[in-house]
């Protein structure tokens, strides 16, 4: 039983299923506001994914990026395709075991989760999922993800490092167990 615990596998007080209500509508937010064109965009939704992720555990946090997936399809209007929910939910399963129960965390493990995010997740996986959407070459998008997740990168890792860093928002986490 012990063992569950340690990822997270717990009912929710009341406290943390609004912090996660909360968070899971900041995400849906964040999702909507894109920075960039229909070729190369970019969101902050990796803020909320790597709060649940720090706060919730893995169990909670791969469940959370499956509904919030699939909400945010909903909401777009565009066919489903599960192989963006799959990338969502691993994901936030990476943020969950680099980030879950830690008191601080270091510069070098968020460089080492984001890069690792960006090139097996953001680059090989969702440009397979979006050839395959596409019905084009892999190759052919690369390039242009490529480009765009090389200039994403440093902004993702100083966005994760000033806010998970951040003694308020640690001072907001929540007992989210009971």
């Amino acid at each position: 039983m012990e063992s569950f615990k340690k990822w997270g596998l717990r009912p929710l007080s009341v406290k943390g299923i609004s912090y996660l209500a909360v968070l899971m509508a900041i995400e849906i937010v964040l999702s909507r506001l894109v920075i960039g064109n229909a070729n190369v965009s970019f969101t902050f939704t990796f803020v909320a994914v790597a709060l649940i992720a720090r706060w919730y555990g893995p169990f909670w946090s791969v469940g959370i990026a499956f509904i919030v997936d699939f909400i945010q399809n909903l909401m777009s209007g565009q066919p489903y395709f599960f192989g963006f929910t799959v990338s969502a939910m691993l994901g936030a399963l990476v943020y969950s075991f680099a980030f879950y129960n830690r008191k601080k965390i270091s510069l070098l493990s968020i460089v080492l989760v984001v890069l690792f995010i960006t090139i097996f997740i953001n680059i090989l996986m969702n440009t397979l999922w979006v050839s395959i959407l596409a019905h084009t070459n892999f190759f052919a998008f690369l390039p242009i993800r490529i480009v765009k997740n090389c200039i994403s990168l440093p902004i993702q890792i100083g966005v994760l490092y000033w806010i998970l860093n951040n003694k308020n928002i640690n001072h907001m986490r929540p007992e989210v167990f009971k």
